[in-house]
């Protein structure tokens, strides 16, 4: 398996050196690895220049996550045919220095799946943050997998076939994008990860998620209006219009788009997926 890394990154330099020396220090490198550094202002270029083992595109502040991911996965897919696998990774993660040993493991005993990694929280680095979640393909109800749990109090040798995946740490096989095409960029500005492994599972691919390969995320640096324990009125807009949002309406409208089969589905998918994240904003709600 022949495997290039994709990071995408913006005015994060001390926390992005911080994943480099991961990727410097792993038991298995990768043949190509790419930091997408979507029009940063910090030093972000001058510290990577001084490691030879990135190779550094550029956007121009707009890509955001998709884009961002979809110019480095172009980059390969036009420059790199030797280059079988595509695993994305956000800056924002510790890993073990056999973390990409590990996935690529995985992914060469499940040669037809995406493969995602399960997460727990950097603070502890005992409580899951991320296990997967199933989805009723109709009423939207979510399960989250190991909800509350401690990776003690599980068997991290059983994979978890999920409905979808997040793109924090994910092996994607180059075959994927010639089937089903790049991320969705225009449709996903910012929370495009889970739009395309639920199409690769549509169009027939397993996708699977490990303990094996496991990240260490840092909860607390992701975007405020996920994160708050509690809401405002103004906090409304941002809650239901911000594109980094997870309750983004534009983002919930075509996500329901990829999980219907027909348009009653899709109403019914849509309606009940914008009731359960109201749920969410109401019993954090106070008016002041």
């Amino acid at each position: 398996m022949k495997v290039a890394l994709v990071v995408p990154t913006f005015n994060r330099s001390q926390i992005l050196m911080n994943l480099v020396s991961y990727i410097e220090n792993q038991t298995v490198k990768p043949e190509l690895f790419i930091v997408v550094n979507d029009g940063s202002t910090d030093n972000t270029s001058e510290l990577l220049a001084a490691h030879p083992i990135v190779t550094e595109l550029k956007g121009d502040g707009n890509l955001w996550w998709t884009g961002s991911v979809n110019l480095g996965i172009k980059y390969v897919l036009d420059n790199h045919p030797e280059i079988d696998t595509i695993i994305l990774q956000n800056d924002d993660v510790i890993i073990a220095d056999d973390w990409l040993e590990t996935l690529i493991k995985v992914g060469e005993q499940n040669p037809k799946a995406l493969v995602g990694c399960a997460a727990v929280d950097y603070r502890d680095k005992q409580s899951i943050t991320y296990a997967g979640k199933y989805t009723n393909s109709w009423f939207a109800f979510n399960k989250f997998v190991y909800k509350g749990k401690k990776l003690d109090e599980i068997d991290r040798e059983l994979p978890i076939y999920p409905f979808d995946l997040i793109g924090r740490g994910i092996l994607i096989p180059v075959e994927v994008f010639h089937k089903i095409g790049l991320f969705d960029a225009e449709h996903f500005k910012h929370r495009g990860d889970t739009e395309l492994p639920l199409r690769a599972r549509k169009a027939g691919y397993k996708l699977i998620l490990s303990f094996k390969p496991l990240v260490f995320e840092m909860p607390d640096k992701t975007h405020g209006v996920d994160i708050k324990q509690r809401y405002t009125v103004k906090d409304i807009k941002p809650f239901f219009w911000d594109f980094r949002s997870s309750t983004y309406i534009k983002y919930r409208f075509y996500y329901s788009k990829i999980v219907a089969d027909n348009p009653l589905q899709f109403l019914t998918f849509f309606t009940f997926s914008l009731m359960a994240h109201s749920r969410k904003f109401l019993r954090r709600f106070k008016l002041v």
